[in-house]
């Protein structure tokens, strides 16, 4: 479908892509943009993926730039002048970078001939991933009126699309659906007790490349670490890691010195990685929009791959818990929204635009709030446009020791406030020396009884003489308050948004839930009707298609045989000792090892060992 898309801007239509991850939209924004005269500006939420683009087009000969966080007011100018006077092509930046006036002012001075939206469903309100932000792209429109809009995305519910092409303000858009149906991805849904051993099972003789997904980032260290306990070659990745740590385990992963990424779900965003044999999920995602986006991420070179969805009953209720039981009501805004306001002392009627320092923790434990609630409270008056979180919201401080105990003891002597500190970080959290570990500044300040001001003096410190290496959260996040205070008023104009919210959040959970439950329809169809795809037929690779001790497809007894002679290389072994190194049904084994000798690919000794002929 590229090439109709690519036709459809070249003619200076309004132009929707909605194709599959792995179905080549870069291409549909890249290609008429180099046909035109002109810079094509690029909205994308993923410094990662704006990384790989530029490399992969500055590699080709053409021009390109991106607009980062982190980049300093004269850098910006620079690059924007260069932009604006350096015959460059494409202009990457995020929605944020966006907002900036000196951005908006050399916009308007170029010679602009495409923008392209890329992960357009971030504006809808019901999109997984809503960006407040993404409202504020329409500027372009401003801006550029005559110029065309393409957006692309790979996960949009109907209703998404509808609302996507109304806040984009597009004018009556040429819209490309390709089929969202994977032939070669198996999708699989198993409830294991031991999850862990399924997946080891599934990895061992694994020849390609692995994801496997948890949700919280002390799980992607547990988890990784006790793969590499059992000879599965893994790394863990989340949010928390620094810039270049990301790029060097990504870079490891990529060429195959790692097997397996351990990783939250801040792993894979336009992340293009052909050799993924794998996509595991060892806990329920919170809905199919996210599941879909990530196990796609597997056999994006066309060849077999499964996506296998791994769960207990624990796992079902903590998903209820945490994405439906705890949303928060109208009554719970209007309360956390007025004890906001008094936190910071803002008169009634005042307040917009102001700029706060803002600590979680603190916050809560003042007004004995449930802490989980108060978070997606706060989260919602900030998608909902009351107040705006600055990115941070959300991380914690992490500190991690660097040299043995026995050195650090010795250290300790030579100070007394530091060997309070110190002593008393150690005392509250283990595994400090494993693995950064979340720490909570409030709680130190409370046992030690030294300022706030005295512990993170200490802890620099400690940082500048390597002793630790840290992560540091002085404040959970800067708040501003985007409307003057009105308490309950501002939060009744909202009210039915809020409701909404909650309704989708909820149908979103129960999605998911019936997608695990339901064993009578294609797992495959499943997935594409609920991206309202209503003409899928079954995929006959699936976990209902093809349960585990059903025959097997001919590719799939192909993948079986190259995996048994693959064992047998140096290696006599008997029926047993292959299926327990095998994730296939012992009968499928067998089968397939009976065929293999009557090929004479295999022959068996006299103590019932088989052999490569």
């Amino acid at each position: 479908m590229q090439e109709e898309i690519i036709a459809s801007v070249m003619d200076g239509k309004d132009t929707v892509a909605l194709l599959p991850t792995g179905g080549g939209k870069s291409l549909c924004f890249q290609v008429p943009a180099l046909a035109m005269d002109g810079i094509c500006i690029v909205i994308s939420p993923l410094v990662a993926l704006m990384g790989d683009q530029i490399n992969t087009l500055k590699q080709r000969g053409i021009k390109a730039l991106k607009l980062t966080g982190g980049i300093s007011f004269d850098e910006l100018n620079t690059l924007l002048d260069n932009a604006l006077y350096g015959n460059y092509k494409f202009l990457y930046l995020s929605p944020e970078r966006l907002q900036q006036e000196i951005v908006q002012n050399y916009i308007k001075q170029m010679n602009v001939n495409l923008i392209a939206v890329d992960e357009a469903h971030c504006i809808s309100q019901w999109g997984n991933d809503f960006r407040p932000a993404y409202k504020n792209i329409t500027v372009l429109r401003e801006i550029h009126p005559l110029v065309p809009i393409i957006a692309l995305t790979a996960t949009a519910t109907p209703e998404v699309l509808e609302d996507t092409i109304s806040e984009l303000r597009m004018e009556l858009p040429a819209v490309f659906k390709n089929s969202f149906v994977r032939g070669n991805l198996s999708y699989q849904v198993f409830k294991e007790d031991d999850k862990l051993y399924r997946a080891e099972q599934l990895l061992k003789n694994n020849s390609g490349s692995a994801i496997v997904y948890v949700r919280n980032r002390k799980g992607t260290i547990e988890i990784s670490e006790q793969l590499n306990s059992l000879g599965i070659s893994a790394t863990f990745y989340h949010g928390g890691i620094s810039a270049k740590e990301k790029a060097e385990k990504l870079e490891s992963w990529r060429n195959g010195r790692i097997s397996t990424m351990v990783a939250t779900n801040a792993f894979g965003m336009g992340i293009d990685h052909p050799n993924v044999r794998f996509v595991i999920h060892l806990q329920i995602p919170e809905s199919l929009e996210s599941y879909f986006q990530e196990a796609g991420r597997a056999g994006r070179d066309g060849e077999y791959a499964s996506a296998v969805l791994l769960y207990n009953e624990y796992d079902k209720m903590y998903v209820k818990q945490q994405f439906v039981e705890s949303l928060p009501t109208t009554s719970d805004l209007k309360k956390i929204y007025r004890t906001l306001n008094n936190y910071f002392q803002i008169p009634y009627g005042e307040g917009e635009f102001t700029k706060h320092n803002f600590a979680f923790a603190d916050f809560c434990k003042i007004y004995s709030l449930n802490t989980l609630l108060t978070y997606n409270a706060l989260n919602n008056l900030d998608r909902l446009g009351i107040i705006q979180l600055s990115q941070e919201f959300g991380r914690k401080s992490t500190v991690q020791f660097l040299i043995s105990s026995e050195k650090v003891l010795s250290y300790f002597e030579k100070d007394i406030t530091i060997s309070v500190i110190g002593k008393t970080i150690l005392r509250i959290y283990g595994g400090i020396f494993e693995m950064p570990t979340a720490i909570n500044l409030d709680l130190i300040v409370s046992k030690t009884g030294q300022s706030i001001e005295t512990i993170i003096s200490v802890l620099k410190k400690m940082e500048r003489e390597h002793v630790v290496e840290m992560m540091l959260q002085i404040t959970d996040a800067t708040l501003t308050f985007l409307v003057p205070r009105e308490d309950d008023k501002t939060i009744n104009v909202i009210s039915r948004e809020v409701e909404a919210l909650n309704r989708k959040k909820s149908a979103q959970v129960n999605s998911v839930l019936h997608y695990i439950d339901n064993n009578k329809t294609c797992k495959s169809v499943q997935l594409v009707s609920y991206f309202g795809e209503t003409t899928a037929s079954k995929c006959g690779i699936c976990s209902v298609c093809k349960p585990p001790n059903s025959n097997l497809s001919n590719k799939e007894m192909q993948v079986l045989a190259k995996q048994i002679l693959a064992l047998l290389e140096g290696n006599d072994l008997s029926s047993r000792e292959i299926s327990e190194n095998l994730t296939f049904a012992e009968t499928n084994i067998l089968k397939v090892i009976r065929l293999l000798m009557d090929a004479e690919k295999i022959k068996i000794n006299p103590k019932n060992q088989y052999y490569l002929k």
